[in-house]
């Protein structure tokens, strides 16, 4: 698969992650600068909460916070099974960083982590490794749990299979991948949450449709605004396309995410630059970024013309 190519075209502009782990100091130079008030002597069931208020903000000074504060409890060896810890360096924005310890973290846990596998894989796009990012989807479907999640679980890990393949212009293993994903979900037997699968499905199914859809050609849309929803990571997610000459000129997003990495400004203005949906997700926030995508993929399919 495509995927899998030693340097596929899709990962020339990508940064480097060797360089990114050369130059790669921890903790980096601005952990001694950063104030933390939280008092750590509370446990880490409470300190986590704090931490994603502080990711909340999307801003870098709140990352950093959160980074450190993470770090203070994983160095008191008070963080569970310490999972934790990458997520939140992954949620800060520090993907290199985050890449080293969740290849720690699986090597040390390697069964029944699949979003921790999930976690990494969105490193390894981030840096343009998509054979070590594809090789992580085999170990992560080889270490699915033997519960009642395991049939969603599976649908996650081809529902990302679907999204590295269309990183780098495989659109035929997009479609089987997309596809295993989406007649998965229906039969999952997860205890709760099962009112929202048909959701899950539809996003996959919106996924296939893009494929089609390629770069938006200037003067092909009817000018005016086109209104599209998905669904983000923490509830309902309405973008509204403003287009104007033929072209996309504005897209606004409303949501509720609470970790988005500043994801509701940042995609739709590459969105107007590209004139395209093929754009970069940020990550940390690649639901969000998904869910822009894709609200905004329904708008333009109601502006085409016929």
């Amino acid at each position: 698969m495509a995927a899998e190519s030693a340097a596929p075209p899709a990962a020339r502009n990508k940064p480097s992650l060797a360089k990114a782990l050369a130059g790669l100091k921890v903790p980096p130079a601005w952990f001694a600068e950063t104030a933390v008030s939280w008092e750590t002597a509370r446990p880490w069931q409470e300190a986590r909460l704090e931490v994603r208020r502080l990711l909340g903000l999307s801003t870098q000074a709140g990352n950093r916070q959160a980074v450190k504060l993470t770090c203070l409890y994983r160095d008191k060896k008070d963080i569970g099974n310490g999972h934790e810890y990458p997520m939140y360096l992954f949620l800060g924005g520090e993907t290199a960083w985050a890449a080293q310890a969740y290849e720690e973290f699986v090597q040390r846990e390697p069964e029944r982590n699949t979003h921790a596998y999930m976690d990494l894989v969105g490193c390894y796009r981030h840096f343009g490794e998509y054979a070590k990012a594809a090789e992580t989807l085999r170990r992560a479907l080889a270490s699915l749990p033997t519960d009642q999640w395991r049939i969603a679980l599976e649908a996650d890990v081809y529902n990302a299979w679907g999204d590295l393949a269309a990183d780098v212009g495989d659109k035929a293993q997009a479609r089987q991948h997309y596809a295993k994903s989406a007649s998965l979900y229906p039969k999952s037997k997860q205890p709760y949450g099962r009112h929202l699968l048909a959701r899950r499905v539809a996003k996959v199914q919106a996924k296939l449709d893009m494929l089609e859809m390629g770069a938006i050609e200037p003067g092909k849309l009817t000018d005016g605004r086109h209104r599209g929803s998905s669904l983000g990571y923490t509830g309902p997610l309405d973008v509204t396309v403003t287009v104007r000459g033929g072209r996309i000129a504005d897209i606004a997003v409303q949501h509720t995410e609470k970790i988005h990495q500043n994801a509701p400004e940042i995609i739709p203005r590459r969105i107007v630059e590209a004139q395209s949906l093929k754009i970069d997700a940020i990550t940390g926030a690649t639901v969000t970024s998904q869910a822009i995508v894709d609200a905004a993929f329904q708008a333009l399919k109601k502006a085409r013309r016929k």
